[in-house]
């Protein structure tokens, strides 16, 4: 009986061999394809994505200040920045009032300092004292402060022409700048700064 066991797996384990070194040359052959020769001479650059102003630790956390100059008259607005490409340069401009019929530029530019991590340690922050000389919160009324963030350079608040990048194919990538903004409406009430 032995035998016969022998030669039934015997007569199994051949084709089986056989069809094993069938598909092992016919998956070696692909190897042997001639393969297009078109290598990549360096990384190809990511698109880029826009900075993101993180609401829930924005400060003043009320977008709208009803009593400026009553009680206190030092007001900080800050905001804290994260962009996922972290070796853009963040710049957190400031316009107080700004009139598009009037543009002018920023009331406060800030660099935030490069942390090589997605979310900025600085904050972008203004500090207003409706004490100090041609505060433009010192009139009453009321005003509008906002924060641009942005990771291009900006001409009348909107981000420069995109960057063109040329791909290895002859084909043309344009590469945008971003601009995100956070604003608060404060009433300036002639209180106890004036």
């Amino acid at each position: 009986m032995h035998r016969h066991v022998t030669r039934q797996s015997r007569g199994i384990l051949q084709p089986l061999v056989a069809a094993l070194g069938l598909a092992a040359i016919a998956t070696g052959s692909g190897c042997l394809i001639p393969q297009d020769e078109a290598l990549l001479e360096s990384v190809p650059q990511f698109r880029n994505r826009p900075p993101r102003i993180m609401e829930e630790q924005v400060e003043p956390s009320e977008r709208i200040l009803r009593n400026f100059g009553v009680g206190s008259c030092v007001q900080d607005f800050n905001v804290v920045v994260e962009d996922l490409d972290v070796d853009d340069r963040i710049t957190v401009e400031w316009y107080v009032d700004y009139n598009p019929s009037y543009p002018s530029g920023y009331y406060r530019q800030i660099v935030l300092a490069n942390t090589g991590q997605p979310r900025r340690d600085d904050r972008g922050t203004l500090r207003m004292d409706l004490r100090s000389a041609n505060n433009p919160l010192a009139p009453p009324g009321i005003h509008l402060v906002e924060a641009l963030v942005t990771d291009r350079h900006l001409t009348n608040r909107q981000p420069d022409p995109p960057e063109e990048v040329f791909l290895a194919d002859g084909g043309v990538v344009k590469n945008p700048g971003f601009v995100t903004s956070y604003s608060w409406v404060v009433n300036t009430v002639a209180g106890d700064c004036q």
